[in-house]
């Protein structure tokens, strides 16, 4: 992290493979579109068949709806436009479609102008795009609404309005999420395109795939989604490094002898990308060509030779490896590499990395692969590295979940000395939760910990007592130090009896006066409080404090039926942040209010991030049985199984569909290791708090301890991201 004055601090480990991102101050509410989504027909409704435009229908109600959205289209509001392209979709008639091209194409230069027609009004507003995009979806076996996507696909970015100038609202915050919006309407249009089995939009996805142009990423991943029954990807067309992965991803072997064609291009990013297609082939082939790639001029070439070599197996592989790790150019890569590759001159090499090297991420690196080495000198290697202030947090995080056996004794050895039983604590910690090991000295340690006088001592021993069941929650829950109660809280998220723990830990906010424990203890709000311990009133301040506990709260109060909240969380539905609106999806998913639904279904229509659209379509999903011949049921979820991008969304929804309940999460045995310490200079802040966003998009409220570390255990495999918050001014959801 940069440092931020006299406060500057910096995260140095997150374990369970999890990302970053720095904590932004709670947005204020994000306004909703000022306009209910209309009933877009999903992408297989069945077409009125009508007359032509210009010719007489025989559909009287379609001709009015088309007029009615001629009108609607040259009014000066955006929402009566956003209508009319809903009216002219729900048609399902030719001179619906005809309106569709025309407001998707290119418009006039210049602001809206109501005398002029309706050409291009779709560009100017990136929900009414979406709206067109759906509505062209469901004509996909029309060639002109099919033209009409691929157009939209390939279009500029200029040539869609993101600017917005709405008094009160953030310009730079619309900008961006109508940015994504685009982006959404982009991969809509391609999802569409690949499942119309036509040749020509076939070819047209696999032209946007090879130009670099700004649909290429969706039209790659669309005909990955979808692959074309027909051998497109033939040698002419693999001429980028993305179609050279999408044919690998295919399995197509029609594709191998193009995809070893371009290995010896004169393009080094198309001669990696082929190599490494080639080392994930499996093709005996492909040694020849790897071995050749890694002793290729081109640095990237060499990596991916390298790379090649390790998933074929080779025997010389470690010492491709190896000679990476010691070049400048490809050390940070081959140190990624070395974690799958196991040898002794990969574990020299890597050490001589974390002790030479001045590049903090080049260490940070280089200790993970030193954790993934089964010798024993890796594990010395870490033992030493430990006694660097700078790199102790990873190395003995690395150390707990080394496949090294002598890695325990490394452990206990450490338990023994003053100045490192604290951190050799919390590495069997790790290393019991995630492989299993136990050890007699250090359950020892963890007993003498959680008896010790020392507050900061006692509240690591009985975070370890209680994630492991050994101690009771209730009880340590009654300790005086505030900072034990945290800690106990923290190792309750390990707790296999979610009752419980949802029991104890709202019994202990009532009467919690310490604000950081507080904050912590809205981890008893993951089972959503179904018995209404926590009054409305505490989770409706806690959810606009802007706190690390307000995603927890909000997703309680969302379960609520309560009329009179409605308006408050629809005000939090419609925040400025991706994490709030997620939560309060999820907890919609089992509110009684009977609109429910409709609200669930609303949001999806017009949302713009992935993570959040996988929550509604999570907890569309989750509704009972008895709403299933809900229309706003039935469109959000087609919608979503047949256009939605993110794969684990769209299988969300195809599984709803087909009938088969959501798939039940089992609980995690991962445990993220967090540090921070102080820049140069700077001080470590007191209680530093934050949210951890786990794999699967809950926000698990934390708190470091005055050493800078924080042990989160019960964690599903996954990324996870960190939200660091310091004290944060409050908001209010309007």
């Amino acid at each position: 992290m940069r440092p931020r004055g006299a406060a500057a601090w910096m995260l140095l480990a997150l374990a369970t493979s999890a990302g970053t991102e720095a904590y932004a101050q709670p947005m204020p509410m994000r306004p909703g579109p000022g306009v209910s989504p209309g009933r877009v027909p999903p992408p297989q409704a069945p077409p009125r068949v009508t007359g032509g435009v210009e010719g007489p229908t025989a559909d009287l109600r379609g001709r009015f709806g088309v007029d009615v959205a001629l009108r609607l289209l040259r009014s000066t509001d955006a929402d009566e436009r956003l209508r009319g392209l809903e009216r002219a979709a729900a048609t399902r008639t030719p001179e619906g479609l005809a309106l569709l091209e025309r407001a998707s194409g290119a418009g006039l230069p210049g602001g809206f102008d109501p005398r002029a027609p309706v050409d291009g009004v779709a560009r100017q507003d990136p929900r009414a795009l979406l709206v067109v995009v759906r509505g062209l979806a469901s004509w996909i076996d029309r060639e002109p609404a099919r033209l009409a996507l691929e157009n939209l696909l390939r279009e500029s970015t200029q040539a869609f309005t993101t600017r917005t100038a709405t008094p009160g609202r953030d310009p730079a915050a619309d900008e961006a999420e109508n940015a994504a919006r685009v982006l959404l309407a982009r991969q809509e249009a391609a999802m569409a395109l690949a499942q119309s089995g036509a040749t020509a939009p076939l070819e047209a996805l696999l032209a946007a795939a090879r130009s670099g142009g700004p649909g290429q990423a969706a039209a790659l991943d669309a005909l990955a989604t979808h692959p074309p029954v027909t051998p497109l990807l033939g040698g002419v067309a693999l001429t980028t490094p993305g179609t050279v992965a999408l044919a690998i991803e295919l399995g197509d072997l029609r594709s191998l002898g193009a995809i070893l064609g371009a290995a010896h291009t004169s393009d080094p990013a198309l001669r990696a990308a082929a190599v490494a297609a080639l080392g994930l082939s499996g093709d005996a082939r492909a040694l020849d060509v790897a071995h050749e790639a890694a002793k290729d001029k081109d640095p990237r070439v060499r990596v991916a030779g390298a790379e090649a070599l390790a998933h074929l197996g080779a025997a010389d592989a470690a010492q491709a490896v190896e000679t990476l790790v010691a070049d400048e150019a490809t050390a940070r890569d081959a140190l990624r590499i070395a974690e799958d590759v196991r040898s002794e001159g990969v574990t020299k090499a890597a050490a001589a990395r974390a002790v030479a090297s001045a590049d903090p991420e080049l260490r940070a690196l280089a200790v993970v692969a030193l954790g993934r080495q089964v010798s024993p000198a890796a594990v010395n290697a870490l033992v030493t590295l430990a006694s660097d202030a700078r790199l102790a947090g990873d190395a003995m995080d690395a150390l707990a979940r080394s496949p090294c056996p002598a890695a325990m004794a490394a452990i206990e050895v450490m338990m023994a000395a003053p100045a490192t039983r604290r951190l050799a604590a919390r590495a069997y910690f790790v290393r019991r939760a995630v492989r299993g090991e136990r050890s007699q000295r250090g359950d020892t340690l963890f007993a003498a910990l959680a008896a010790s006088a020392d507050g900061a001592e006692r509240a690591l021993g009985v975070e370890a007592l209680v994630a492991f069941g050994e101690r009771p929650l209730a009880h340590a829950l009654e300790d005086r130090d505030p900072r034990v109660r945290r800690a106990a809280t923290m190792g309750s998220i390990a707790l296999e009896d979610t009752g419980a723990r949802a029991d104890a830990l709202t019994a202990r906010l009532a009467g919690e006066k310490d604000e950081t424990t507080r904050q912590v203890l809205a981890v008893g709000l993951l089972e959503g409080d179904p018995g209404g311990l926590v009054p409305t009133t505490t989770l409706l301040d806690r959810a606009q404090a802007g706190g690390p506990d307000a995603p927890l709260a909000a997703f309680a109060l969302a379960r609520r039926a309560d009329e009179e909240l409605a308006p408050k969380v629809d005000a939090l539905l419609a925040s400025r942040d991706p994490v709030m609106r997620a939560h309060v999806a999820r907890g919609l998913s089992a509110s009684h209010t009977p609109d429910a639904v409709g609200r669930l279904a609303g949001a999806y229509t017009w949302e713009p991030m992935a993570e959040v659209r996988r929550a509604l379509v999570e907890a569309l999903a989750a509704r009972p049985a008895e709403e299933e011949d809900s229309p706003s049921l039935r469109d959000a979820l087609e919608l979503a199984a047949h256009l939605e991008p993110d794969r684990v969304t769209r299988a969300l929804a195809q599984r709803r569909l087909a009938g088969r309940a959501p798939a039940r999460r089992s609980p995690g045995r991962e445990v993220a290791w967090l540090r921070v310490v102080p820049a140069e200079g700077a001080v470590l802040p007191h209680e530093l708090t934050g949210m951890l966003i786990d794999a699967g998009g809950v926000a698990l409220p934390i708190v470091f301890d005055e050493d800078g570390y924080a042990l989160v255990p019960g964690l599903s495999a996954g990324d996870s991201r960190l939200r660091l918050a310091p004290r944060l001014p409050a908001y209010e959801a309007r």
